[in-house]
C-alpha cells in the first residue's frame, strides 16, 4: 500500500452500500487519531478538574447541540433556497422542487457521510467538554504572572509604543471599533461553520483529518499547555492587576465608543472578570497568551485556501481583522496574536507532514473517495 493521496480509490458516486454499523466501525478506525486526542483531552480534564474542583460538565453537550442544530438549520435553509433558485432560474428545470427534494434525500441517506459525521462530531464534542475545564483551570493552576513581560516585550517590538497606539486612528472612530467588535463576534459563527462543515463533508479526506486534528491540537497545545506556561490576563485587565495605566487610554476609548455603539467586548470582559473573582459560576476562564482567536482564524485560512483560493483570500483578510480586533478591543497583547499565528502554522505543517507519511491507501478506501483532482493534492 502506498502512502500517497494518489493511491485513493477515485470512485465519486454517492455510496449507499454497507450497513451503517459496519461503516461506523470502519470510520472509527480512520478517525482513531482524532478520537485519541479528544479522549486524551477529556481524560486530562478529569485529572485537572479533580484538582481545581471543576469536573467536565456534560450538560454542556446540550448547549453544543443547540448551536449545532441552529447551524444546520440555518445552513440547510440557506443552501435549499440557493439550490432551488439555481434550479429554477439558471438551469430552468421543469420541476426544481422535485429535484431539490431528491438531492436532499441523497444527502441524508448517504451512510458514509453519516458515519464520518458521527465520528467527527463525537470527537469534537468530547474535546470541547474537556477543553472547557482546562481553559477555566489555567488561572487557578498558574496565577497571572506574564502580563508585564508580554506588555513590555510588545512595546519594545513595536519601537517603543504599544501596538494600539500605532492604530489610534482606528481607536478614535467609534464606528470602526463597533465594526471590529462585530467581526470579532462573527468569529464564533465562522468557527461553527467550518468545523461542522468539515465534520459533515461529503467525503472523508486527509485534508479533512488534517484540519480537525490541527484544530484540536491548536486549542490543546496553544490554548492550554502554552497558555498555562505563560499565564496572562490581557490588556483589558492590566490596570486591575495593579500593573499600571499603559492600556487605560485604550479602555477609556472603548468606553467612549460604547456610548455611541454597543461594544460587546466590554460586557464580556466584565463578566469574565466577575467569574475570575468568584462572583459568578460557570466561567470559561481568562487567558491571553497565545491568542486562540488569531490562531484558529489563521488555521481557518490555511484550510479554506486548500479548498478555494478566492475564499482563502477572504479568510486571510478575516484573520488579519481578528488580529487587529484582538489588540484594539483590549483582549490581547500583540505578541499573543503573533504567537497564535505561529503556533497554528506550525501545527498545520506538522500534522500535514505526519498524515501524508503515515497514512496508507486503506485509510480512506472505505470512505468513498475523492475526485481525482482532490485525491492528487499533497497534504501540506
Amino acid at each position: 500500500m502506498q502512502n500517497t493521496f494518489g493511491s485513493l480509490d477515485t470512485h465519486t458516486g454517492t455510496d449507499f452500500g454497507g450497513s451503517l454499523s459496519g461503516l461506523l466501525v470502519e470510520s472509527f478506525f480512520r478517525h482513531r487519531t482524532i478520537h485519541a486526542v479528544a479522549l486524551f483531552t477529556l481524560g486530562l480534564a478529569f485529572v485537572v478538574g479533580t484538582r481545581v474542583r471543576n469536573l467536565p460538565d456534560f450538560a454542556l453537550l446540550g448547549e453544543y447541540g443547540f448551536y449545532l442544530g441552529a447551524y444546520f438549520w440555518i445552513a440547510g435553509c440557506a443552501y435549499a433556497t440557493y439550490r432551488l433558485l439555481w434550479l429554477a432560474f439558471v438551469e430552468r428545470a421543469t420541476s426544481p422542487l422535485r429535484l431539490l427534494l431528491g438531492s436532499l434525500y441523497q444527502l441524508l441517506a448517504d451512510r458514509r457521510r453519516i458515519a464520518n459525521g458521527l465520528n467527527g462530531l463525537a470527537a469534537i464534542m468530547a474535546f470541547a467538554s474537556g477543553f472547557a475545564v482546562l481553559k477555566g483551570a489555567i488561572a487557578v493552576l498558574a496565577p497571572f504572572s506574564w502580563d508585564q513581560t508580554l506588555a513590555q516585550s510588545s512595546v519594545e517590538l513595536h519601537f517603543g509604543r504599544a501596538a494600539f497606539q500605532w492604530l489610534w486612528w482606528i481607536v478614535e472612530s467609534p464606528l470602526a471599533i463597533y465594526l471590529l467588535n462585530l467581526c470579532y463576534n462573527l468569529w464564533f459563527a465562522v468557527l461553527l461553520a467550518l468545523v461542522f462543515s468539515s465534520i459533515a463533508a461529503a467525503r472523508d479526506s486527509l485534508l479533512r483529518h488534517q484540519f480537525l486534528l490541527s484544530f484540536m491540537l491548536v486549542w490543546l497545545i496553544g490554548g492550554f499547555v502554552i497558555a498555562l506556561a505563560f499565564s496572562s490576563a490581557g490588556p483589558c485587565y492590566y490596570g486591575r492587576l495593579g500593573l499600571g495605566d499603559l492600556f487605560q487610554p485604550l479602555m477609556d476609548a472603548l468606553q467612549s465608543a460604547n456610548r455611541q455603539y454597543p461594544i460587546w467586548a466590554l460586557s464580556v470582559q466584565e463578566s469574565l472578570w466577575s467569574g475570575q473573582m468568584g462572583s459568578t459560576s460557570g466561567r470559561m476562564g481568562i487567558s491571553a497568551f497565545p491568542s486562540i482567536h488569531v490562531a484558529s482564524s489563521v488555521l481557518f485560512a490555511l484550510y479554506v485556501t486548500r479548498l478555494s483560493t478566492s475564499l482563502g483570500i477572504v479568510m486571510w483578510a478575516f484573520a488579519a481583522i481578528i488580529m487587529v480586533g484582538s489588540v484594539l478591543l483590549g483582549w490581547h497583547y500583540a505578541l499573543d496574536g503573533y504567537a497564535g499565528a505561529l503556533i497554528s502554522i506550525t501545527i498545520w505543517k506538522i500534522t500535514g507532514a505526519v498524515l501524508s507519511r503515515t497514512t496508507d491507501a486503506w485509510f480512506l478506501a472505505g470512505a468513498g473517495s475523492l475526485p481525482c483532482t482532490q485525491a492528487s493534492l499533497p497534504v501540506r
